[in-house]
């Protein structure tokens, strides 16, 4: 699997929602979908970038190295549309 910007896109949006049934919502996703995303995310990138439980999803120090690096990328990204637009 490669790694492309929506699966940058899922992990912020996991990260900022606290939850993967709060970040479904906000992306339009089945939570179901969105955990199978996850799952094949940590798999492309060889471990395990959020714990969960209960009460929702952090990331683990993987996880925040990852979104470190995404959300720059994610922000420029973004820029770059909105400015050629």
């Amino acid at each position: 699997m490669d790694l492309e910007v929506r699966h940058l896109r899922v992990l912020c949006a996991i990260a900022d929602a606290g939850s993967l049934h709060r970040a479904a919502r906000e992306l339009g996703l089945a939570q179901p979908s969105l955990s199978t995303q996850l799952r094949r995310i940590e798999q492309a990138l060889g471990g395990r970038l959020f714990t969960r439980d209960r009460t929702g999803c952090r990331p683990t120090p993987l996880g925040r190295l990852v979104l470190g690096r995404a959300r720059p990328l994610v922000r420029e990204l973004g820029a770059l549309v909105t400015e050629a637009r």
